[in-house]
Formats: C-alpha cells, sequence, structure tokens
C-alpha cells in the first residue's frame, strides 16, 4: 500500500513539475502580445478581471477543496454510491450558488467600476461588458469545475495536468487568433468562453473514465448529510481564502481605485513574474509534503525538529538563487520581454520577488503544523497578514501612491510570518532559533557575492535577449549549487536525500 502511494506521488509530482514546465514559457510568451495590442488602460482591465474571479470564488465556500478531500476518501473505501451522492450535492449546491451569485455580482457591477474601481468614461462599456462576460463564465465554470475536482480527488494528476496544458496552449493559440482579428478585452473573454467548453468536455470525458458508474442527478442524489460534513470543512477553507484574498488581491484594487488602471498594468506584469517564480520554487519543494504529513502518526518531538530543520534548510537552498535570479536579472528581463518603458515594473518585480522569498520560508512550517493536525497555526498568521495588508495598504496608498502597496505588502508578509515562526517554537519546543542563521548564511553570502558580480556584468555588457539571460541565469545557479555543495553544508543524510530527487538515470552521469 505505502509502495503504492509512494509511486502515485512520485508520478504526480512529476506531472506538477512537467505542466510548470510547459505553461509558464507559453504563459510568458503570450503576456507581451497582450499588452502590445492593447495598450497600458485596457490591459489593466483585463487584470482585473482575475481580481473580480478571485473575489467570485468565495461564493463556492470553500466546497471545492472540500469536495477534493472527501472524493479521496470514498475512493479508498470505495464507495460508488456514496461518490456518486458526494458529486451530486455539490452540484446541486453550485447550480444555485451560481444563479445567486451571478445575479448578485452582475447587479453589483456599475458600482465595482464607477466606485469602487473608478474606471475611466471612456472605458466604462467595455469595462462592464468584459466584467459581466467573466462573472458569467466563471459560475459557469465553477459548476461544471465538479468533475475536475473529482480527477483530482482520484489522485489522478496524469490527466488534470494533461487538460491544464491544453488549456494554456488553446488559451495562447486563440489569444492571438482573436487580438489578431480586432477582437480586444471582448475577444479575450470570448476566448476563455471557447476554451472552457473545451475544458469541461474534457474534464467530463476523464471522469467517466475514471469512474464509470458517475450517474449526474443533482436533485435526486443530493444528500444533506454529505453537505453537513463538506461544510464542516469548507468553512475553515473559506477563512483562509478571504485572508489570502486581502493579502494577494486587495492590491490592483486599491491600484485601480487610488492611482488608475496604468498602475494596475505595471504592478500586474511585474507580479505574473515574481508569483510564477514563487509557483516553480514551491512545485519544486513538493516532495517535502509526505514527510510532514508521515510526520503526524509520531509524536517524538525531536523528530519533528528534525524534519523542520532539514526542510527550512531545502527550502532555503531553493528559493534563494532563484530569488536572487529574479531580482538581479528583473531590468533587462523586462526590457526583453515587454520592450523599453516599464522601468516601475522591473522595480516592482524585484520589491515583490523579496516579499515572496519571505513568504516562501514559512512553507515548511506550514507543512509541519498540517502534518500534527495544527493548521489553526497557520490560519491565525493568515488572519494577521490579511488585516495587516488591508489597513496599511489602505493608508499607504492615499499617502505615497503606488509603492505604499508594496510596503503594505511586505509589512503583512514579514510580520504575519515572524509571528507564525514564534507559534511554530510553542509548538515544537525542542526548535532552536540559531537554525535560521546556520541554514541562511551561507546560501545568502554565496548568492550576494554571484549578484554583485551579475551586476557588474549588467552594467558593462547588455545582458537583454532570452538566450543571454538563460546563460547568464543558469550559470548563477550552476556555480552557486558547486559552491554550496562544497564544505559541510550538507551532512550525508542531506545528500541522500536530495539525490532521491534526482531522476535514476542521471544519477549514473
Amino acid at each position: 500500500m505505502s509502495s503504492d502511494i509512494g509511486s502515485r506521488l512520485a508520478k504526480n509530482s512529476t506531472y506538477n513539475l512537467l505542466r510548470v514546465l510547459i505553461t509558464v514559457p507559453v504563459t510568458l510568451c503570450i503576456w507581451p502580445y497582450i499588452v502590445r495590442h492593447l495598450g497600458k488602460e485596457e490591459f489593466g482591465i483585463w487584470a482585473l478581471v482575475g481580481v473580480i474571479s478571485s473575489y467570485a470564488q468565495l461564493s463556492d465556500f470553500g466546497i471545492t477543496e472540500g469536495l477534493v478531500k472527501f472524493v479521496a476518501e470514498y475512493d479508498a473505501r470505495d464507495d460508488s454510491e456514496g461518490l456518486n451522492r458526494l458529486v451530486n450535492t455539490v452540484l446541486c449546491v453550485y447550480v444555485f450558488l451560481s444563479i445567486a451569485g451571478s445575479l448578485v455580482f452582475t447587479g453589483l457591477l456599475p458600482l465595482i467600476v464607477d466606485d469602487i474601481l473608478k474606471i475611466p468614461a471612456l472605458l466604462r462599456e467595455k469595462a462592464l461588458h468584459t466584467f459581466f462576460v467573466a462573472i458569467l463564465l466563471f459560475f459557469g465554470n465553477m459548476v461544471l469545475g465538479v468533475f475536475g475536482s473529482l480527477i483530482i480527488g482520484f489522485q489522478r494528476m496524469g490527466y488534470s495536468n494533461l487538460i491544464s496544458i491544453v488549456s494554456t496552449i488553446l488559451t495562447a493559440c486563440g489569444t492571438i487568433v482573436f487580438l489578431n482579428a480586432g477582437f480586444g478585452l471582448p475577444g479575450l473573454v470570448y476566448n476563455n468562453a471557447i476554451v472552457s467548453v473545451v475544458i469541461a468536455v474534457a474534464n467530463l470525458v476523464a471522469a467517466k473514465r475514471l469512474f464509470p458508474s458517475l450517474h449526474i442527478a443533482p436533485f435526486r442524489l443530493f444528500s444533506r448529510t454529505d453537505l453537513a460534513k463538506i461544510f464542516s470543512f469548507s468553512w475553515k477553507v473559506q477563512l483562509t481564502n478571504i485572508t489570502q484574498l486581502m493579502i494577494f488581491q486587495i492590491d490592483r484594487v486599491l491600484l485601480s481605485h487610488y492611482v488608475g488602471l496604468s498602475a494596475v498594468s505595471y504592478y500586474e506584469i511585474a507580479n505574473r513574474i515574481a508569483s510564477q517564480a514563487r509557483m516553480v520554487i514551491a512545485t519544486m519543494f513538493s516532495p517535502m509534503i509526505p514527510a510532514a504529513s508521515a510526520l503526524h502518526a509520531l509524536s517524538d518531538e525531536t523528530k519533528m525538529a528534525g524534519l523542520y530543520r532539514r526542510s527550512l534548510k531545502y527550502m532555503v537552498v531553493a528559493a534563494v538563487p532563484c530569488s536572487a535570479v529574479v531580482i538581479v536579472l528583473a531590468g533587462p528581463f523586462v526590457r526583453t520581454w515587454i520592450g523599453p518603458g516599464y522601468e516601475t515594473s522591473a522595480l516592482t518585480m524585484q520589491l515583490l520577488m523579496g516579499v515572496y522569498f519571505i513568504n516562501l520560508l514559512t512553507g515548511p512550517g506550514g507543512f509541519i503544523m498540517s502534518g500534527i493536525n495544527r493548521p489553526e497555526v497557520g490560519m491565525r498568521s493568515s488572519i494577521m497578514a490579511g488585516l495587516i495588508n488591508l489597513t496599511v495598504c489602505f493608508v499607504l496608498v492615499k499617502m505615497i501612491g503606488y509603492y505604499g502597496i508594496i510596503i503594505g505588502l511586505f509589512a503583512s508578509v514579514a510580520l504575519s510570518g515572524g509571528y507564525f515562526v514564534w507559534m511554530l517554537h510553542q509548538a515544537i519546543p525542542d526548535l532552536s532559533w540559531n537554525i535560521y542563521p546556520r541554514a541562511m548564511t551561507r546560501p545568502l553570502l554565496i548568492s550576494t557575492l554571484l549578484v554583485a558580480i551579475m551586476a557588474l556584468l549588467n552594467n558593462g555588457f547588455s545582458l537583454e535577449g532570452y538566450l543571454l539571460l538563460c546563460l547568464t541565469g543558469g550559470g548563477f545557479c550552476v556555480i552557486y549549487l558547486f559552491a554550496i555543495l562544497q564544505g559541510d553544508y550538507f551532512d550525508q543524510f542531506d545528500r541522500t536525500t536530495l539525490m532521491r530527487l534526482v531522476p535514476p538515470a542521471l544519477r549514473k552521469v
């Protein structure tokens, strides 16, 4: 049984990494094309579509995560009848929530566009139309997304990641077609609608393949018991979702209201790269998750402390060079990617990457707390971050403008991160505070030296161009890896553990 779980985990991690390696470059290639065709203000509206969809996501009350959790449980028990009841219960609830959510959000659209986002009058009708279609599309996807959650609950990431890759490629191709045809913003939304239909059909076909006895009868198979079970779990997820919106989505709303759509564009371009880099690092780190979950069966606090020390070290080793490369190459990358005139985006990218680096360092502790059934630690930290971010950003954006948002985000992540680490040490008393300088000093010193060298190279030569940027970034990582492997930073256990992440064919090289 454990062998089967390990094999499935390894496959799923590989599928996740493959998806990232394919979808991230495609997304990065298509964004400059969108910016050039829409212009800064209309691109700002397009960025706000994602923000509005994120707030609309609160309408699902965290049920999606609950569905994935309980699908896995029913599947483990081979309970086809219960699984059908669960899926149809969620379908029934989603139908009602989507109707109610569509009516509420479309009714509020004029208020959102005029008073909250302060869209200029010349773009008001275009924004209203774009947001209206996007909201209807979101709620349609919410209902049909049940089948995608079913696939994930079965832990068949090969299907879900393949569908995600196809979705990304179709979206990119459709974007080029619609923008070339002159459809502009509405064309992007209609393109998403077409892709959503294709993906919904693919999810349904895959779900039927994985669960041949699936019956779709939402009103006949509705179960109050299953609904109560899902809500008992989902309300905690919903609370976390709300705080995440307060941290990572309120920024563009405040920028649109107080600074303007061009500011939203500058910020979104930078945030896109920084968040993608954070996602890549998190994907690389996913093999640590099962170790934290397995720890739940142990009561040995020494082993908990040891796992945290090692996982923190691995996160630092991965996050420091990736963050450093993004920070030092932000300027030439933005000029290569988008073109001149986006220096604000380059500086924003550097600042956001620093914020996300701090955020990544709390990842190992989050895995540990979940593994020992203490999710409330992360929840408290998240609530604190959301409240600080909302308050500080609201005050500073009015006082100093654009960069007040980034200061607020830094304050919320740094303070809540410190609070989280303090609570972690209360939960695991064997932890020593000197583990942080031990884990971070060597990687930071090596990266600082390499950053200084790369900065000098950037001043003396033009590092623009994708090939030169890739060679520079790759050279940074190779030298960093060689330097970090010297000495006793990694012990034999670390080296054995890290070698397990290398494909068997490469271990012989």
